[in-house]
């Protein structure tokens, strides 16, 4: 019996230290994946070369601006796509410069679309050469930068300096000047802040897994990190040819309820009954627990249930109710081009008439099967 006692205390013992042992291991593994398994930043750098004020086109030039500085962005964890891995055209080339010269915040999101990114770097290269009175050659460059997230709202990143470099042979000045120059602006821009210093004390990678959304004397890592985390969360949710107030409401009420949205604000509207292609209504929306593209889908899922459903859908406990009219608004609406900073939604009229045609979500039928189907109440 005794034995019997003892053998039983060991292996509740034993159970006890095995269940202490699977929660330590459970809150660790939880930490590291809390830590870690978040992604990195994903940026592109653009740069154009100016040369005593004529553009043009030079490899060389755009080949080691862009190496300096994505060296410093790759030793501080950002992911960088370097667009000397793929096809630059200097067609492209000239389009982007245009386009950067009237409206440096499109380009930036040209770019982030193009190439998949989070943010966009745009930088502007300027060369001045001239022969001293002794025979050298005194090469001058300007590197001025601005950059720009998915959305196209400006990292306060901006950036300006010069350096100069005198050399017998004004080839080897240019590339050492433009050299010192990007390496430089690499550093300004991912330089470590330390936490509530205000200054820069460190030269550290910084790990992925400090990631911080607080004020800029509580963040860490270089300027483009604390700003693209503090915008991380914060989305904007473009509705496109939305010709009728009414319909702007009601996609307006689906984003307050979607799941993942935990406020939504409208920033613009802008309606004209008369021209779809000019209409446009602005929401920022600041997301939990998701991101921009599994929340396109919740909005898209949402609005298919209150189709089917006729108008009445249940979440968290609540049952949201829509009209008849709300819900022929909503027909028409379907995804659009995403970034990972906002996303669209178009108001697509054929698609609307086609759902009529074939009697697909007709909200009265719909109701009345959700009124008499069983367990309704």
């Amino acid at each position: 019996m005794i034995t019997k006692l003892r053998l039983q205390n060991c292996c509740s013992k034993m159970t006890g230290l095995a269940t202490l042992f699977f929660l330590l291991a459970t809150m660790f593994l939880c930490t590291g994946l809390k830590g870690h398994a978040l992604a990195q930043t994903r940026i592109v750098v653009v740069p154009f070369y100016t040369e005593e004020g004529s553009e043009k086109w030079d490899s060389r030039h755009y080949r080691r601006i862009l190496s300096f500085i994505n060296n410093q962005l790759v030793r501080h964890d950002f992911e960088v796509v370097n667009r000397r891995g793929t096809e630059l055209k200097e067609e492209e080339y000239n389009r982007y410069m245009e386009t950067a010269h009237k409206d440096s915040a499109l380009a930036s999101l040209e770019m982030c679309k193009k190439y998949a990114t989070d943010l966009a770097y745009i930088v502007w290269l300027k060369v001045k050469r001239e022969r001293t009175s002794d025979g050298y050659c005194r090469a001058e460059v300007r590197l001025e930068g601005e950059g720009y997230d998915s959305a196209g709202r400006d990292l306060g990143a901006a950036v300006s300096k010069k350096f100069v470099v005198t050399k017998r042979d004004c080839d080897d000045a240019i590339a050492e000047a433009e050299k010192e120059v990007a390496d430089l602006v690499g550093r300004k821009l991912t330089a470590w802040h330390g936490s509530g210093s205000g200054r820069v004390v460190s030269t550290e990678p910084v790990s992925t897994g400090t990631r911080h959304t607080g004020s800029d004397s509580e963040g860490e890592g270089g300027v483009i990190q604390r700003r693209a985390d503090k915008l991380e969360n914060l989305i904007n949710v473009r509705l496109d040819g939305a010709t009728e107030y009414e319909l702007t409401e009601v996609f307006g009420k689906v984003l307050n309820t979607a799941r993942g949205i935990a406020e939504a604000k409208r920033y613009r509207s802008r309606i004209e009954p008369d021209n779809p292609q000019a209409s446009v209504v602005i929401w920022r929306v600041r997301i939990e627990d998701t991101d921009p593209f599994r929340l396109q889908a919740n909005v898209m899922k949402m609005i298919h249930d209150i189709l089917d459903s006729g108008g009445e859908i249940h979440m968290k406990g609540v049952t949201y109710r829509y009209s008849a009219a709300e819900v022929d608004l909503l027909k028409g609406i379907r995804s659009g081009d995403s970034s990972s900073r906002e996303i669209q939604f178009v108001i697509d009229r054929e698609r609307a008439r086609d759902r009529e045609f074939e009697g697909r979500h007709d909200p009265y039928k719909a109701r009345e099967s959700h009124r008499t189907s069983p367990g309704f109440e």
